[in-house]
């Protein structure tokens, strides 16, 4: 099934109000912020806004501005920014929001650990270098990405975690694109933020790049089927979300022990640099 087939079969008609909600519920908003390279959610309840994900660096003044003047709000009602792994378009913008805003960073607990050592440090610098390349190819310009390697996050989150200030919303384990991805997940709206497990392409839904654990990237996506959510929310994807689908799920997964081209392996070689794929390898 097709990125074409899902849209027309899970239509939606939601409403947009001048802020450019797409999504409304009794308890909060849900707005999309088209980023560098990535969909930023907002969330956004009376009393302070949640933002699922640290963004890319080149995010900051325009999330400021969509925040400021789209949603009117202001940046200090942004209390929580959720990370959800470590790479340039999920972390780069949220130590630069943390110093400018004073918001609070949450994040799995051993997200540190994947930027750490010397080969930490390749692995950050090729994971830059690997965005910056992507954006290209996406036509989305040239610009800065390089950011901090250690988020030093304020709260730690674990299988299950409450997010603080936002007791609705919790983190589920969903590595196999690094070792500590997690998703975010709202059971009383049935919502679930699933970052980079899933990748549409414009036509197509794939595995990230690079699926660095496969058998852990299958019981993530199999995670996805047992909660059974009515909505995904996807880092990249040009649909803003998306109605649950199983055999969409399905056929993900199917594609993880497909072979991979040439150019899709050659980036897998420079994304394994870090100690920390090889100490979960073993």
């Amino acid at each position: 099934m097709n990125l074409k087939d899902i849209s027309s079969k899970y239509s939606s008609s939601t409403k947009s109000n001048n802020a450019k909600a797409f999504l409304k519920f009794k308890d909060c908003t849900l707005h999309l912020h088209k980023g560098y390279v990535q969909n930023n959610y907002i969330v956004e309840y009376n009393d302070g806004l949640l933002m699922l994900d640290g963004a890319s660096r080149p995010d900051v003044d325009s999330l400021e501005g969509f925040i400021t003047k789209d949603i009117n709000r202001s940046m200090s009602d942004l209390r929580l920014i959720a990370v959800t792994h470590c790479h340039p378009d999920h972390a780069g913008a949220a130590h630069l929001m943390r110093k400018k805003f004073s918001i609070a960073i949450a994040a799995p607990e051993s997200i540190d650990l994947w930027y750490s050592g010397f080969g930490g440090a390749l692995q950050h610098i090729s994971d830059t270098l690997q965005s910056t390349f992507m954006a290209t190819q996406m036509k989305s310009g040239i610009k800065w990405l390089y950011y901090k390697r250690k988020l030093n996050p304020d709260f730690i989150l674990s299988n299950n975690s409450r997010l603080p200030f936002f007791n609705d919303w919790q983190a589920i384990n969903a590595p196999g694109h690094t070792g500590h991805n997690i998703m975010l997940y709202n059971e009383k709206n049935s919502i679930i933020y699933i970052a980079d497990s899933i990748i549409d392409n414009g036509s197509k839904f794939l595995p990230p790049v690079p699926v660095l654990f496969p058998e852990m990237m299958k019981e993530s996506l199999a995670m996805i089927k047992k909660i059974k959510p009515e909505y995904l929310l996807l880092a990249h994807s040009s649909m803003p979300f998306l109605r649950y689908n199983e055999q969409m799920i399905d056929s993900v997964i199917k594609k993880i022990d497909a072979k991979d081209p040439l150019f899709i392996r050659f980036f897998y070689l420079l994304s394994k640099f870090t100690g920390q794929y090889r100490a979960l390898k073993k």
